[in-house]
């Protein structure tokens, strides 16, 4: 089994290749250069260090958001363009989902915190054995921190960008360590391999959309340009 790994729903970006048994080749660049320049790159550097062709590839996996519109966009339109050239089965992961496998088996519930920008976080709580305890979502930190009842290890960028709000939230927590709070893409190796692998399906795999979970800002100001819209002529 060979597996190929992308991450690109934060600003840092990393790849990671899976050949046969072992990971043979990982890396994370926290740079400011977009995604679209540096992953493909990435790939090919990983895949010669490797000494695999795409063509060796028996699966892609892809960390599909929540986080970075455009890094997730990027991600996700680089792997469909790999595996529907290639007929390579791809598997999506969430990213809350993906930090929440860095803490694994701790002996708290798992807290995942991605930034999300405009004062508001994508969040989900699991186990210690990974189960949803409180789905995905899109909230203010204060809100979710209010149904937070039992004792939690906060994972993600968003521990670090929220910090002063969880300390004085009242919730019993700790924080992960430092490089835990990264999305890596050796981490949806790991994951992968607990997983079903999916047959290839054309079909699906063109229809895949980022999983945002909320609406990018240009969306929204479009949103409220057509009710403000609807009002003048409804005044009409």
């Amino acid at each position: 089994m060979n597996i190929l790994a992308l991450s690109t729903t934060s600003s840092s970006g990393s790849i990671a290749i899976y050949k046969k048994d072992h990971i043979s080749f990982i890396n994370h660049l926290d740079i400011k250069v977009t995604h679209s320049e540096r992953l493909l790159p990435q790939i090919d550097a990983g895949l010669k260090n490797s000494k695999i062709n795409i063509s060796d590839i028996d699966l892609v996996v892809i960390a599909n958001g929540p986080g970075s519109f455009t890094g997730t966009r990027i991600g996700l339109a680089t792997a469909k363009g790999i595996c529907m050239a290639h007929n390579i089965p791809l598997l999506p992961i969430n990213t809350l989902e993906l930090l929440a496998n860095n803490i694994a088996h701790s002996n708290r519930n798992i807290l995942a915190l991605i930034d999300a920008r405009m004062s508001e976080v994508y969040a989900a709580l699991y186990s210690p054995e990974l189960e949803i305890i409180l789905p995905e979502t899109n909230t203010k930190p204060e809100i979710l921190f209010k149904k937070i009842k039992k004792p939690v290890i906060v994972v993600g960028d968003g521990a670090k960008e929220y910090r002063n709000e969880i300390l004085v939230s009242g919730i019993d927590h700790t924080f992960c360590l430092e490089h835990q709070n990264i999305p890596l893409a050796s981490t949806l190796i790991s994951i992968a391999l607990k997983n079903n692998i999916p047959e290839y399906d054309f079909e699906s795999i063109s229809e895949l959309e980022p999983y945002y979970l909320r609406k990018s800002q240009a969306e929204l100001v479009r949103d409220e340009k057509l009710k403000k819209q609807k009002k003048i002529n409804r005044g009409n």
